[in-house]
């Protein structure tokens, strides 16, 4: 990539963050704010919905214009049942090891048990998709389209990962750990489809499963029942 492609593509990435951090955060605000105020839930879900809809439809054209990505086949990236068993290896490991809830993770507890329905629209459906093209596909798409070597495809993974693990903000070096891992695995298997979609889905489900297996203890598991019992 030559050097003025490269400053170019930088400052449309820059232009995807604020767009992340702005709007889709103002939207976010607004609805919290709202929901705090005493505004029925009837009312302003659906405008939430609406618009964080028009919003993740607005960066998903975006992101598909033009597309022309070249990742190399490798051993690698050549099959989805390696980020797929990775996956469920990760998850037996929480399982089995628990870990000190980061400030992100005690916030979505909150969040749950005290909004559960527009938790559940907004952790489970809309913020994960929104994830997944800003620190995995437009990433990508803007700094990182050739990565025809294993060398290349690595430095993609390090920096989506890293970047996904700051997003939740880790308050230690293993929470950091933890989620670069994830986020490393998740950056894997968009490399092995080559194609958000395919691997999009199946992760909004993670969130919730997180937030049991993250940390056992009983607040956790309180505010998913109630969670479960509301939606």
């Amino acid at each position: 990539m030559k050097l003025k492609t490269f400053f170019t593509n930088f400052g449309l990435y820059i232009l995807v963050l604020l767009a992340y951090f702005y709007i889709f955060s103002a939207i976010v605000l607004f609805t919290m704010g709202s929901l705090t105020g005493g505004t029925s839930q009837l009312l302003i879900l659906p405008i939430f919905v609406i618009l964080a809809s028009l919003y993740s439809f607005a960066m998903w054209k975006w992101y598909q214009k033009d597309l022309k990505l070249e990742i190399k086949n490798t051993k690698l990236t050549s099959s989805i049942w390696l980020p797929s068993a990775l996956l469920l290896a990760f998850i037996i490991f929480q399982q089995l090891v628990p870990i000190e809830s980061s400030a992100n993770q005690n916030t979505a507890v909150q969040l749950i048990q005290q909004q559960p329905a527009f938790a559940f629209l907004y952790m489970v459906i809309f913020a994960p998709i929104l994830e997944e093209l800003l620190t995995r596909g437009f990433l990508a798409k803007f700094l990182f389209p050739d990565q025809n070597s294993l060398a290349k495809i690595l430095l993609y993974l390090t920096v989506s990962a890293s970047f996904f693990s700051l997003l939740h903000m880790p308050g230690n070096l293993v929470q950091f750990l933890v989620y670069f891992i994830l986020g490393a695995i998740f950056g894997l298997g968009y490399v092995a489809k080559k194609d958000l979609r395919g691997y999009i889905w199946p992760i909004t489900s993670l969130p919730l499963f997180s937030l049991s297996s993250f940390n056992r203890k009983t607040k956790y598991k309180t505010a998913l029942l109630k969670l479960g019992s509301k939606v």
